[in-house]
């Protein structure tokens, strides 16, 4: 069962840099750092980018988001009067790709409903979630080199 739970700061701290160190294992395999040399690269660029979220989006969220009760992942997310932006998501590998991608989004889908505002992202051009995220009824809002801004629009009739 999906849960979304707000992070506590200083509880929740080691687990969103573990989440965020997932992300960036298979990239930094090839470079040859060892252990305490990659942990420190990751420990800067964690830093750097909580600090270029929170300049970026005000009243920047982070969330935890448990699967039975485990802690499978994070995500960023920012609302305005004008729209919910997910920032960024990510799931540990062992809860990838059984459903809680799909789930958590459709969640973030029926809150922008509920309040009538756009949903968008940015995901990387060649990433398989944005095959995840058509799946979804996202569509492509603007395309550059690396990143295609996405956005989903609640249907009219929504209450």
């Amino acid at each position: 069962m999906l849960e979304i739970k707000p992070v506590l700061p200083g509880e929740d701290d080691i687990f969103l840099f573990e989440v965020y160190a997932s992300s960036r294992t298979e990239e930094m395999a090839a470079w040859g750092w060892d252990e305490k040399q990659r942990r420190e690269f990751l420990r800067q660029q964690h830093a750097v980018q909580q600090l270029s979220y929170r300049q970026r989006y005000p009243g920047l969220q982070y969330r935890i988001i448990l699967s039975d009760g485990a802690k499978a992942g994070r995500m960023a997310m920012a609302q305005s009067d004008q729209e919910l932006v997910l920032v960024d998501i990510i799931l540990l590998p062992e809860f990838q790709n059984k459903g809680l991608g799909t789930a958590v989004l459709t969640a973030l889908q029926a809150q922008a409903a509920a309040n009538r505002l756009p949903l968008r992202l940015n995901v990387l051009s060649a990433s398989r979630a944005r095959q995840l995220y058509e799946r979804l009824g996202f569509q492509a809002d603007a395309a550059g080199e690396l990143y295609t801004a996405m956005k989903w629009t609640p249907p009219a009739n929504c209450q």
